[in-house]
């Protein structure tokens, strides 16, 4: 089978894993984030699902980072919650071994966190533009970029890098956590698998495949040369059972990466691509990005 056929396959079976566990969701779970219902403009007016966490004595002067939490595929605004995530940050904030923050969750669908191609949908756009002024509003957190971080798991690490290179100086940091990491060539054999157009309208969120200019111009592999170029502490983290092409994707993306001199840290941590493994190192991650500067 060639390279094209296993990274297609394999990303069907991820794709296929990603929508299957959103029966996970069905579970009960203690519900400790705020929940609310926003109408977007940038989709359409629909009404997008967003969670919030804060801490429980959050004072009327007391100004936190803004933490914005990209979910995979198949999962949602609740996946904090159904995680334990949540509980262990309260705790944390609690026992003071957390720094403090206010953590969203926006709803992401299976769309990418992209501003599709078609016009149809802006989850880019509803999460930056719309969803972030919204809760700073309420909850009066710190001011961008010094005090806006983005995070994401799987879809949502992909999301929280497209987010850094499209909204550069938007962010004091960014951290994917077992994204694939797609260059310009796995982007393409990506666009061009027949079976994955089978479960996701690739052309309708990301564009066909040509102009090839138009697919090299979104990719951060060629478009970052420097620090300056990211303009965010950036961090990757993937796991030692993970997919494959997240666990390869990853590790070439960090030697990319090391080879231009692109300050960024890198975990390759104990565990694969599930909640239970990503559960420690989120809480890890917010504690490294959020820790006040010596």
């Amino acid at each position: 089978m060639s390279s094209r056929g296993r990274l297609g396959a394999t990303t069907l079976v991820a794709l296929a894993v990603a929508l299957a566990s959103w029966c996970g969701g069905c579970a009960s779970f203690p519900r400790l984030m705020a929940y609310e219902r926003l109408q977007s403009s940038a989709m359409r007016d629909n009404w997008m699902e967003v969670a919030v966490l804060a801490p429980d004595d959050l004072r009327a002067n007391e100004q936190l980072p803004l933490v914005v939490f990209l979910h995979g595929g198949g999962d949602g605004p609740d996946s904090l919650d159904r995680a334990g995530i949540s509980a262990d940050l309260l705790d944390g904030w609690q026992r003071g071994s957390v720094p403090r923050a206010v953590i969203v969750a926006p709803q992401g669908d299976l769309g990418f966190w992209a501003n599709w191609y078609d016009g149809s949908r802006r989850y880019e756009d509803y999460v930056v533009d719309e969803v972030m002024p919204r809760v700073a509003r309420r909850y009066h957190t710190m001011p961008c970029p010094e005090g806006c971080h983005v995070m994401g798991v799987s879809m949502g690490a992909e999301g929280a890098l497209r987010f850094a290179l499209h909204r550069r100086g938007t962010w004091a940091s960014v951290t994917a956590i077992s994204g694939p990491s797609y260059d310009t060539q796995r982007r393409l054999q990506f666009l061009r698998d027949p079976l994955i157009n089978i479960v996701v309208p690739t052309w309708h969120v990301f564009g066909p495949p040509e102009p090839l200019s138009r697919v090299r111009a979104d990719d951060p592999w060629l478009v970052w040369h420097t620090n300056d170029d990211v303009g965010a502490a950036l961090a990757l983290a993937w796991g030692r059972e993970d997919r494959d092409f997240v666990r390869e994707g990853s590790a070439r993306f960090h030697a990319h990466l090391t080879e231009r001199g692109i300050t960024h840290a890198a975990e390759e941590f104990a565990g694969g691509h599930s909640w239970t493994s990503w559960r420690p190192v989120i809480v890890a991650a917010l504690r490294r990005v959020l820790a006040p500067a010596p």
